[in-house]
């Protein structure tokens, strides 16, 4: 029996936050959009526990339609930087930063253990890294990603943090998706 897949609760929490940030009613008609049960699940969800996936492809879409994909991209972008700063992913950051140092080659290794510290049963992460260039590939996308450009883009976007982490210039794309999988290609200036 396949489990569901699901997400952090206190990145939905966050994605919201961060739409609230963008100024004017995006947040109010954000929030109207979604399905009561929904908003409720994830207004009163526990930021540690876990949340229906669907809960943030319905997020995620209604925000793109609202926003826009460029100006949701970057706020995907900034959720998952400032994530990055809470105590759920903190620890495993300043141990990867410890470690291997403050990179994007060096922490995208890394990528493969903090994906299930934000979602669970979604897809597996596998990376390949060179010196100014990766690519990273989810694999076992469950079907309401495996076809959903504007999810895949917010991935790419938030993949893109990374780069905020580290203080380089760089860009992450959504290079293929489809049939169960999503293909990410990076590339950065190496000082």
């Amino acid at each position: 029996m396949a489990r569901e897949p699901r997400i952090l609760a206190s990145f939905l929490h966050g994605t919201l936050e961060v739409i609230d940030s963008m100024g004017g009613d995006l947040g109010e008609r954000v929030r109207a959009s979604l399905k009561p049960e929904s908003l409720e699940e994830i207004e009163n969800a526990w930021s540690a526990g876990w949340l229906p996936l669907t809960y943030d492809v319905e997020l995620t879409s209604a925000f793109f339609r609202l926003a826009g994909p460029e100006r949701a991209c970057e706020a995907m972008r900034k959720n998952l930087a400032e994530t990055f700063s809470k105590p759920t992913l903190r620890s495993v950051i300043d141990g990867a930063v410890r470690i291997f140092g403050l990179s994007p080659s060096k922490l995208l290794r890394w990528g493969p253990r903090v994906w299930p510290v934000l979602f669970k049963d979604v897809a597996e992460m596998r990376v390949e890294v060179g010196a100014a260039e990766a690519t990273v590939w989810l694999e076992g996308l469950p079907p309401e990603l495996a076809g959903d450009g504007d999810y895949l883009s917010g991935t790419a976007a938030g993949i893109a943090a990374v780069f905020d982490l580290t203080g380089v210039q760089g860009e992450c794309r959504l290079a293929e998706f489809g049939r169960g999988q999503a293909r990410f290609e990076l590339s950065w200036q190496v000082a």
